[in-house]
């Protein structure tokens, strides 16, 4: 009787792990529920810093490379880049993103504090900065308290939404779909979106490595952005990663 006991508990284990194994398979292919949410129309104004010696595409969206003589020189732009979405701010300067490349490897660890707003890369560093148009001239911002300094108080969902994603770090997903290049890791993924409660806006958004070779993980981040400026993360996990190991330069 005994052995008949031992061996029902541990068939009972083995169906436990085969319903969690056929669960998991069923979430990852079957069950997926995505919601979209529409782009919200924020685009920023980038003609100040069109035809200015910065116009020739650098193979990523948005991305455009400086001529040696051009009207950025000064500020050590390389690159100029295009985002769109930080157009949500208030006032709503024309904003660029001014890219300095530097041809080394993670130097960006030993880059000084309040040169970069922020900074990554791989077998290149790359350190960025914001340019606004204002009164004429461009003016250089290094620094979140500069950026807040500029923009500060935010006023608005679409404000809330450009400042997360002024931090370089996350980006804002719309129209998803399902990819069979995936495995996704729950049953539900929702767009980016933006909510206010109790005097905070709830932005949500997504992570994923910028550089780097691996299965590349994709996370959803709850970012709580205060009237003042500030970021706090209080989510954090991961939704899906590629089937296969990518590299990324």
């Amino acid at each position: 009787m005994k052995f008949v006991v031992i061996n029902l508990i541990e068939m009972k284990k083995i169906t436990n792990l085969i319903i969690v194994f056929l669960l998991t398979i069923a979430c990852q292919h079957n069950s997926l529920k995505i919601v979209n949410h529409d782009i919200p129309n924020i685009q920023s104004d980038f003609s100040p810093f069109q035809n200015i010696g910065c116009d020739k595409p650098d193979g990523r969206p948005n991305w455009y490379r400086c001529e040696e003589e051009n009207l950025l020189k000064d500020f050590g732009c390389n690159i100029i880049e295009n985002k769109p979405l930080l157009g949500g701010i208030s006032p709503n300067y024309p904003i660029a993103i001014c890219i300095i490349e530097i041809k080394q490897e993670f130097v960006f660890a030993d880059i000084p504090d309040n040169e970069c707003f922020y900074a990554n890369g791989f077998m290149i560093t790359y350190c960025y900065r914001y340019l606004v148009y204002k009164d004429g001239g461009f003016q250089l911002i290094k620094t979140m308290d500069e950026f807040r300094s500029v923009f500060a108080p935010v006023d608005s969902k679409d404000e809330a939404l450009s400042f997360v994603l002024s931090t370089g770090k996350y980006t804002a997903l719309y129209n998803q779909i399902k990819n069979e290049d995936n495995n996704y890791l729950v049953i539900s993924i929702e767009d980016t979106y933006v909510e206010f409660v109790l005097d905070e806006y709830i932005v949500n958004v997504f992570y994923t490595a910028p550089f780097g070779c691996g299965n590349f993980i994709t996370n959803s981040v709850e970012a709580r952005v205060t009237k003042d400026g500030y970021i706090n993360i209080v989510n954090f996990y991961p939704i899906y990663e590629t089937k296969e190991v990518i590299c990324v330069e």
